[in-house]
């Protein structure tokens, strides 16, 4: 049958050929022969003749068939595929053995070729973290022999964004030292120990610097609308204003709340309000209760 099928699948080409060049010598039943219905004619025979084949093919020649593009499947590596045309082949087909041996070597294939994916995302993860690791110890030891070196804070001051980059780069530090600490590798633990306490010392020192240098910033501003500003108490933790504005407890309170952010950040234990300078009782608001030796965050 499948010769038979051949040849008529020959004969279709030919008449398709023979009608391409002159329509009536094949459509001899119509009055009006054309190319495109020759075309049309011929994608219909062909159509009839492969469910003709369909129909018609044994058990044994679709597994014939199915053996077949299995091994062009292995050869590509499409283990799946193979497996998949292989799994149809019914048990009663005298292929059946034949195809249950290929069977057992894609799937064999196959999960070596899965083993050999698992085993190569570990080893490129194992090396991305190696990297890492690598990346996170040289910056540790790069911010320490930054700091080593010395940090000049003259370039952070005179305005208070100025004043604002250095707090920044108080909390970078802390990003990388909070990382290096979460750290599984025992010597980035370690740099980051030593990054830490440079940097509790830094912030130690330099916190009561940003809190003068913000008054001084902030006194030159508001001295236009007559408010007098000034720090005092150990490492400037305390801010006080004073100025007739603040005669009414509205104007404090609003006051403190547009002002509370900026002083949290440099880290005021407290802001006093005064209407009168030389006052003895005044208003404050607890501010900043930590420490100036907490690393810094911006977290809310």
């Amino acid at each position: 049958m499948t010769a038979i099928l051949g040849l008529l699948s020959f004969a279709l080409f030919i008449a398709l050929i023979v009608g391409l060049v002159k329509p009536a010598l094949v459509l001899r039943w119509t009055n009006k022969p054309t190319r495109l219905k020759v075309f049309g004619y011929w994608i219909l025979a062909t159509f009839v003749v492969g469910i003709i084949g369909v129909a018609t093919e044994s058990d044994e020649d679709r597994a014939k068939s199915s053996i077949e593009s299995a091994k062009n499947y292995i050869e590509q590596e499409n283990y799946s595929s193979a497996i998949s045309r292989l799994e149809d082949i019914d048990k009663e087909n005298p292929l059946y053995s034949e195809a249950q041996i290929l069977l057992q070597q894609a799937d064999s294939l196959n999960k070596m070729t899965e083993e050999e994916k698992r085993l190569a995302k570990e080893m490129e993860a194992k090396k991305s973290a190696e990297e890492e690791k690598l990346k996170q110890k040289e910056q540790l030891e790069r911010e320490i022999k930054s700091i080593n070196d010395g940090v000049d804070f003259s370039t952070y001051r005179g305005t208070v964004d100025s004043l604002q980059m250095e707090l920044v780069l108080f909390g970078y530090w802390a990003d990388i030292i909070k990382k290096g600490e979460n750290s599984d590798d025992p010597e980035i633990q370690k740099l980051a120990k030593q990054l830490k306490s440079k940097v509790v010392n830094l912030q130690v020192r330099e916190f009561p610097r940003l809190r003068k240098e913000y008054v001084d910033v902030a006194a030159k501003k508001m001295w236009e609308n007559d408010i007098e500003v000034y720090a005092n108490g150990t490492g400037n933790r305390y801010i006080n204003f004073t100025g007739g504005l603040f005669a009414a407890n509205k104007n404090k309170k609003v006051f403190q709340e547009q002002l509370h952010e900026i002083l949290t950040m440099f880290r005021f234990n407290q802001s006093r309000y005064r209407w009168y300078k030389g006052a003895d009782e005044y208003t404050y608001w607890t501010i900043y209760e930590g420490k100036d030796s907490d690393l810094v965050t911006f977290d809310k």
